[in-house]
């Protein structure tokens, strides 16, 4: 055979295309916009019937967690590798909680959870923002929180404030 009749390999054709579906995005979904107020007729929005918290209690909480993660290293959910959570945003988050807490002895808390019960009432958020706020006077708690002139009188709640006060941890 001459090198000009010599048989040049063809190319394999190329294969055929794959499809390949499109890499899934996530749409953002919308956003259902529930109305939340804290006037006359508290609106909670997604919050409705959840347990609300006063600042003293979710110190209670969150110092309980935190002294047993550091005592038992196995409780963390992040991993046994952390003893316990140090990180700044915990740090910082515990000195506000020590910060704004009224209530800081446990003989308090309870009895102020159990002065705040005795109102049925009050739903739990009201309850939290009164264990929060510290209002010096009935007109000062109505007006921070609006729902309460319709439950109680002033007289009562001038009471239950006094009540409050003498529960509260002025020196620690």
């Amino acid at each position: 055979m001459d090198d000009d009749q010599r048989e040049v390999p063809r190319a394999a054709p190329p294969p055929p295309p794959i499809f390949r579906a499109p890499k899934q995005v996530s749409r953002p979904k919308a956003v259902i916009q529930q109305e939340e107020e804290l006037g006359a007729e508290p609106k909670l929005g997604d919050f409705e019937n959840v347990h609300a918290l006063s600042v003293s209690e979710a110190r209670a909480v969150i110092a309980a967690v935190h002294t047993k993660r550091k005592k038992e290293p196995g409780t963390n959910p992040l991993g046994a590798d952390r003893v316990h959570n140090d990180s700044q945003t915990i740090t910082a988050f515990m000195e506000y909680l020590e910060t704004f807490s009224r209530y800081k002895q446990n003989e308090n808390l309870h009895a102020l959870s159990g002065l705040l019960d005795s109102q049925p009432e009050l739903n739990s958020v009201e309850k939290a923002m009164l264990g929060s706020l510290a209002c010096d006077s009935a007109d000062e708690a109505k007006t921070l929180i609006p729902s309460l002139s319709t439950k109680m009188s002033d007289d009562a709640l001038q009471s239950m404030l006094d009540e409050m006060q003498k529960l509260q941890d002025r020196f620690g």
